[in-house]
């Protein structure tokens, strides 16, 4: 435990210097690499490793650390921020524990993260277990300190005495003590020793959490290692000829939608005259695609219902029905992606609009283990959900996302001479979007030709490039903010004023 303890106390140091008072930046990614390879080999020499393929979650959590170093979108920051621990906790729970089921995870994440602090004392004692010695040396050592401190004690009075009365004696000798009893006073109420006193706060409450972790996990009869039963999961049971009835009308009705679909939308796409009207076709494609992303989940929650209601005696005919309803899901995905890709082909890019594409793309892939589980029922959902869900986030996360809108919503306003023939949504860029897409609306800055989208790019630039020339320390290095820097310092921007004039306020 004396490893522990020491690795405790580094990870609770490390995680001062690099976060305290700072920004995130490279920071991120220094702390997650040693707190990964610590929890690893910690897993390891414990020797309670049930799951060694639960060790490959360390990957998406390097991964997504590494963001905080090469890209800066405010929204994966704050998301990033709540699932890195999540899938770092979720790591910790899937090696130790047998199984891989929605409740047992859940209840042992909630004792986990919440749960730990009833251990305190536990912690404390893994602290004195760690660094008391034998008896013996323990006694000399507690002898030494106590005759220590009454000399101490003893020399306190006897001392006030003696520097009264050199001071009252020697007018240079006065002043020193003066001088250094100022410096005390500084020095005890300057900035620096309130942050160093912060620091030592932040260090111990992490140092003292992370044990009660490791009690919570490795100590026998704690919340963590409590068994949960089979018993206290939910099961549904629902005759087999209402599922079937239900599952045979919902049908029926993506039949019909679906006959709909190739009438009035499918046939758009493969038809290149009609594309021509292609304004009128995306006021029509903007009506549903959200809805029918929501019917996807829906359908995903019938037939993981459905299917988890059969017994061996029922005939085939439920198993047929989920199916069917898995290929009228493909069918509704398609819709709603091709809706949004008219809608966003008018209109423009937006973060919204893209995370309809990812959304709708992982439940596509998602339905390929699903349909799998029907037919055969050897495959765990939960973990292909969850393997596909990380898999997509991070690919996500890597997309740079505010460069890619900025850069298609400019290109689509453009023909190929440069001549902007669409009117840019330069006010969703620069409120919307962060440095990553700075490159892109320096050119648009640069080509466009619009007096009053100009002004406003040029402001947006000039404090956009305020915040990135600000010295920061090595802790916050950002790559992007670091390009952003670079692209804006020879533009040499002014702040411009709406209003320079008496005829521009007319």
């Amino acid at each position: 435990m004396k490893k522990a303890v020491v690795g405790s106390l580094i990870l609770s140091v490390l995680h001062s210097i690099l976060f305290y008072g700072k920004h995130l930046g490279v920071s991120v990614l220094l702390f997650a690499i040693p707190c990964v390879f610590l929890v690893i080999i910690a897993l390891k020499k414990s020797n309670k490793v049930k799951n060694k393929n639960a060790l490959y979650l360390s990957i998406p959590i390097l991964l997504l650390s590494s963001t905080y170093l090469f890209f800066n979108n405010t929204f994966f920051n704050m998301l990033n921020i709540v699932l890195i621990p999540v899938l770092l906790a979720t790591m910790i729970i899937w090696a130790l524990v047998d199984t891989f089921k929605v409740r047992e995870l859940f209840q042992k994440g909630i004792s986990l993260i919440i749960g730990s602090l009833e251990f305190i004392p536990g912690a404390c004692k893994l602290v004195k277990s760690a660094f008391t010695t034998s008896n013996e040396s323990k006694e000399i050592k507690h002898k030494k300190l106590k005759l220590i401190g009454i000399g101490v004690l003893c020399s306190l009075p006897i001392l006030f005495i003696i520097i009264g009365l050199l001071i009252a004696a020697d007018g240079v000798f006065a002043n020193l003590f003066e001088n250094i009893f100022k410096n005390i006073t500084y020095i005890f109420t300057s900035e620096f020793v309130i942050n160093l006193f912060g620091r030592i706060i932040v260090i111990g409450l992490l140092f003292i959490y992370l044990l009660c972790i490791i009690y919570n996990i490795f100590k026998e009869k704690t919340s963590f290692n409590r068994e949960y039963k089979e018993s206290e999961v939910f099961k549904l049971h629902i005759d087999s000829t209402i599922v079937n009835t239900i599952l045979t009308i919902i049908n029926v009705v993506y039949l019909i939608f679906t006959g709909i679909q190739f009438v009035y939308l499918y046939s758009y796409v493969f038809n290149d005259a009609s594309l021509n009207a292609s304004l009128n076709l995306a006021q029509y494609a903007r009506q549903g695609f959200f809805q029918l992303m929501f019917i996807t989940i829906i359908n995903f929650a019938i037939i993981l219902l459905t299917t988890n209601n059969r017994v061996k005696e029922e005939n085939n005919y439920t198993k047929y029905m989920n199916v069917l309803m898995c290929i009228f899901t493909i069918v509704i995905t398609a819709s709603a992606f091709i809706r949004m890709h008219l809608y966003e082909s008018e209109f423009g890019y937006t973060f919204l609009r893209l995370m309809v594409y990812v959304i709708l793309i992982t439940e596509t892939i998602a339905l390929i283990p699903t349909i799998y589980y029907i037919l055969k029922k050897k495959v765990n959902l939960l973990k292909s959900y969850i393997v596909i869900a990380v898999t997509m986030y991070v690919i996500i996360n890597f997309a740079n996302i505010d460069h890619l809108i900025a850069k298609n919503n400019i290109d689509r306003a453009q023909k190929l001479a440069g001549e902007y023939v669409r009117e840019v949504d330069v006010d969703y860029l620069i409120r919307n979007l962060g440095t990553d897409s700075v490159s892109e609306i320096v050119y648009l800055y640069k080509t466009t030709s619009d007096t009053q989208d100009k002004r406003k790019i040029n402001n947006y630039l000039y404090n956009m490039y305020q915040d990135v020339k600000e010295n920061r320390t090595w802790q916050e290095w950002n790559l992007s903010k670091d390009r952003a820097k670079k692209e804006l310092e020879p533009l040499n921007l002014q702040y411009q004023s709406y209003y320079n004039s008496y005829d521009d306020i007319l």
